[in-house]
């Protein structure tokens, strides 16, 4: 390899990330968990004319591009509870970089991390772009439906599209007996023919003093007897050739005159009728009330991820599109009863991503139409080249992330070393994955600069909370055509695995075995009812402390599953149901406490379950409530609250509430009962420094 290249590959050029986010066409903002700002591009200033940081944070921000007081207030609102809470799109009318109001649309999405991505476009000229053709469409629908004479629109097929109320009143005919039924079959068959052929010299005179519409008298099929009438047809459409629709004006009235203005206006219909096609939808679905397709018109060009055919006519919404039909079966009551209409996007995964975005709306005859438009293709963005059998099959565990510590590909003995599957690793970042508080996506960051790889003795965390100490060769890998990565290479990891396992094992062994034979000690006591307390007692004590002991001396308890199997062994003990039926226990699944503290907050909630279970109570719901949490100076509380129509039954309550008063002490915390609860409810606080 000549040298250049040599240096090329083992010094591969460093991306500007930065930049290229800056050369976006929308604007790109990163907020931390606590709407701290981490990232911003150009284009909010663009945008703006401010950025995040200058005002000192992203509400006021907002607040700073609201022409009003009253107007920010709605803004700062639907913030908080569409866009931070709910990740919802919501667009706002704000004072722009020109001072000029503008509609800005925020689109949010909440990231596994904490991290909070929120992209902002500039919709104004779309937005009143669509108002336009709105409003075009209204005046389109009024000059048809409230025409003296009577009209029918027709695609190119022939088929009837719909019809006025003038139409249907001539024809003694409902919309839904002609909805699917061609022009022609409402003609004599004799002047559908004499229309046909005239309809064909039309669009083969290329004259430019050609006519711009047919007229013929025609007699007209309607449910009692066949009627004269004049026929006009005006096409819609750029092509002559090759019409987009037809408007057929069937002349009813009694004057000339009055003819002659309903052709103006069917002229003048054509042209808006014109305008509304290019802004067709993708796919459109006639929808019948019992959720049959009735009919459809396919996209201009054939989708990847959906393939509707002729076969979807009178098949079954749930059957041709399920996820769709479950969607407006539950809108029925919506777009029927209550006249609204239904915008929604529509997400899938599988073989065939797809992202799309629909309308849904009565048209009358107990049938309602579904408009789909095709938003995006999304991509599963694995990472090229890593793939393979070779990664797959490997005895050594790999473990594959970009340059920003996302998780691209994990192989099966990476999965196994830890006790996840591959799919519940990919797209979380590394430093979930390792016990540390050094910037460990920096560090993996700075290889693509420092191609030298980096032998990292972070220790690993398994799925059981235990932390494996592993060392882990990270490697930086560029090739052409896939996107930069590091590849980490677990070594030093199966033998500790095993060796501490089996040392776990023992140890938990051989203290059931001890605790078994102290427990065996409270058979020789009297069976009187103080001796029945004292044996309940001490085994609660007993099982209680024996939760301690799972987990690895270093890391910790974890909190919420020691609480958990504390609650099935009394329940056992008390003979009630399993402690998931009988004990509500919330809180963070990896809280945890040192092993120090570990102890006394076992026993305190071994006492506080006796307290409860210890007596028969009647009532419904959990006997009783634990609630786990961590505030922000990780400090530790538990929440105590009794069931319904439950409360705390102390055989001795001046010794017992001592006892507690005693764990508090030992564990350096405090313990007060909550003033808001109707019933007595307690709260233990352990400090951060003791936790």
């Amino acid at each position: 390899m000549p040298e250049e290249s040599q240096s090329e590959a083992l010094n591969p050029p460093k991306v500007d990330w930065t930049a290229i986010l800056d050369q976006l066409p929308y604007g790109l903002i990163v907020l931390g968990p606590g709407q701290d700002l981490q990232y911003e591009n150009t284009v909010c200033r663009d945008l703006l004319g401010s950025t995040i940081q200058e005002k000192g944070g992203i509400e006021d921000w907002l607040a700073s591009a609201c022409p009003n007081d009253e107007h920010r207030d709605r803004v700062i609102n639907s913030w908080r509870d569409h866009i931070w809470r709910n990740q919802l799109t919501r667009s706002f009318t704000l004072r722009g970089a020109d001072q000029k109001l503008r509609e800005i649309e925020f689109r949010a999405t909440l990231h596994a991390d904490g991290t909070f991505t929120v992209t902002l476009q500039d919709i104004t000229d779309l937005h009143r772009a669509e108002e336009t053709q709105r409003h075009n469409k209204l005046k389109f629908r009024a000059m048809f439906a409230h025409a003296g004479d009577g009209a029918v629109l027709v695609d190119r097929t022939g088929r009837v599209i719909d019809a006025n109320p003038a139409f249907l009143n001539f024809a003694e005919l409902s919309l839904k007996e002609i909805h699917l039924s061609t022009l022609a079959s409402l003609l004599n068959p004799e002047d559908a023919t004499t229309l046909a052929n005239a309809q064909r010299v039309w669009r083969e005179n290329e004259s430019p003093e050609a006519p711009e519409t047919i007229t013929k008298d025609v007699w007209l099929r309607t449910r009692s007897k066949e009627k004269r009438a004049e026929l006009t047809y005006c096409p819609v459409g750029d092509s002559k050739q090759n019409p987009s629709m037809g408007i057929y004006l069937f002349q009813i009235g009694e004057t000339a005159e009055s003819r002659a203005q309903l052709l103006g206006k069917l002229q003048t219909v054509a042209i808006k009728a014109q305008a509304l096609l290019k802004a067709v939808p993708d796919l459109v679905l006639l929808i019948n009330k019992d959720l049959t397709v009735a009919d459809f018109a396919p996209p201009p060009s054939p989708w990847k991820e959906l393939k509707p055919n002729d076969s979807w006519r009178g098949q079954s919404l749930n059957e041709v599109w399920p996820i769709l039909g479950e969607i407006v079966d539950q809108s029925l009551l919506s777009v029927f009863a209550q006249g609204q209409t239904i915008h929604a996007d529509i997400e899938g995964c599988g073989v065939n991503p797809f992202d799309f975005n629909f309308t849904l709306c009565s048209c009358g005859d107990d049938q309602m139409l579904a408009v789909i438009r095709r938003l995006s293709q999304k991509s599963e963005g694995r990472v090229n080249g890593w793939s393979t059998p070779v990664l797959q099959m490997t005895s050594q565990a790999i473990i594959v992330a970009d340059i920003n510590g996302e998780i691209r590909e994990a192989n099966l003995a990476f999965a196994e070393l830890i006790g996840l599957s591959p799919s519940d690793i990919i797209g979380h970042s590394i430093s979930e994955l390792y016990r540390t508080d050094q910037g460990l996506k920096e560090r993996l960051t700075s290889l693509q600069t420092h191609p030298n790889p980096w032998s990292c003795e972070l220790p690993l965390i398994l799925k059981t909370g235990r932390e494996l100490n592993v060392i882990t060769d990270f490697v930086p890998v560029s090739e052409q055509g896939s996107p930069a990565c590091v590849v980490g290479l677990v070594r030093n990891a199966a033998a500790p695995l095993k060796q501490a396992q089996a040392e776990l094992d023992k140890s938990q062994h051989r203290f059931r075995n001890q605790l078994q034979l102290v427990t065996s000690l409270f058979s020789l006591e009297p069976q009187g009812s103080a001796a029945r307390d004292a044996f309940l007692k001490w085994q609660i004590r007993l099982r209680s402390v024996a939760q301690t002991m799972n987990g690895d001396p270093d890391a910790g308890v974890q909190v919420v599953p020691m609480a958990r199997t504390i609650a099935d062994e009394i329940c056992s003990l008390t003979g009630h149901a399993s402690g998931s039926r009988e004990i509500k226990i919330t809180g963070d699944e990896g809280l945890r406490i040192n092993r120090v503290n570990s102890d006394p907050l076992a026993l305190m909630i071994g006492e506080i379950l006796r307290l409860i279970l210890g007596h028969r109570q009647y009532g419904s719901g959990p006997q009783l409530s634990l609630s786990f949490h961590r505030d922000d100076e990780r400090n530790i509380y538990l929440r105590v609250k009794p069931g319904e129509n439950r409360r705390f039954i102390f055989t001795d309550e001046d010794s017992e509430i001592e006892i507690l008063e005693i764990l508090t002490v030992q564990m350096g915390g405090e313990l007060a009962p909550l003033a808001s609860e109707s019933n007595l409810a307690w709260e233990l606080k352990i400090p951060a420094e003791r936790s």
